[in-house]
């Protein structure tokens, strides 16, 4: 008899003990439910990881960039000029030398040994590979998947720093600046930015005027290339919600910042 109530006594706590853990059953949907959470958090955490990185990177080269044109002008009193937009050549050759450039849509030896003036886009003495430098068409992607274009005439407007990174001096007064270069996502607004100068600027600007309206990629438009035009009203919410054209500097991450002249 006390042999048998030792047993029961063995049962009941082992009773008591399978109590107290989960069934495989239990297990298996709990860790399918981590999963399922997992899925769908980890890439936009990625994600923004990975922005806050593009948007230091950003700082960065915009300061380079900002430092070239100001050496360059303290050394020939040269500003960027859209009137001078022919002889863009030389502006950006003299800004390459203070910059560590790997590659160049342009030949600036040629450019400084030409005596005449240039007459036109096709008349810039262009490298092997100029119009291979910045991205091709549709290769690249506004925030809403939307493809890009560049108009060809100012791919040769283009170079390459040594980490890769892309700047593409454009019409209208903008540059384009990729600081990923080929590598993805390619998409504006994340690692594909561009700058703006205001007329005769010794460097460029992060901000938009009160009353100004700026089409960006403007000498791309027409058909599915066609994007937004920024102003003062819609300048946050493109940035935080709409093509990404809208971005630069932090005005993403904190929009009260926006700085406004």
């Amino acid at each position: 008899m006390a042999i048998k109530n030792n047993i029961d006594r063995f049962r009941v706590g082992a009773r008591n003990d399978n109590k107290k853990g989960f069934t495989l059953a239990e297990v298996l949907i709990t860790l399918g439910i981590i999963g399922i959470v997992a899925a769908m958090t980890i890439p936009s955490l990625l994600t923004n990881i990975q922005d806050r990185q593009f948007k230091s990177m950003y700082k960065k080269y915009f300061s380079t960039l900002s430092q070239a044109m100001l050496r360059n002008y303290e050394d020939t009193g040269e500003t960027f000029s859209y009137a001078d937009w022919r002889e863009m050549p030389f502006f950006i050759c003299n800004v390459q030398k203070y910059m560590k450039v790997q590659s160049s849509g342009i030949d600036c030896s040629k450019v400084y040994n030409r005596a005449e003036a240039f007459w036109g886009t096709d008349s810039w003495p262009r490298t092997e590979n100029s119009d291979k430098l910045w991205h091709s068409g549709a290769q690249w992607y506004d925030k809403k998947g939307k493809p890009m274009y560049l108009n060809g005439g100012y791919l040769p407007l283009t170079f390459v720093l040594l980490d890769g990174t892309m700047f593409n001096f454009n019409c209208y007064n903008s540059i384009l600046l990729d600081v990923n270069g080929k590598n993805g996502p390619n998409v504006v607004g994340r690692d594909i930015y561009f700058l703006r100068f205001k007329r005769d600027s010794a460097a460029p600007v992060a901000s938009i005027q009160v009353n100004e309206e700026y089409q960006t990629n403007a000498c791309t438009q027409g058909g599915s290339n066609s994007t937004i035009k920024l102003t003062k009203d819609n300048y946050v919410e493109d940035c935080l919600k709409g093509t990404g054209w809208g971005a630069r500097f932090y005005i993403c991450s904190n929009p009260n910042k926006l700085n406004l002249y």
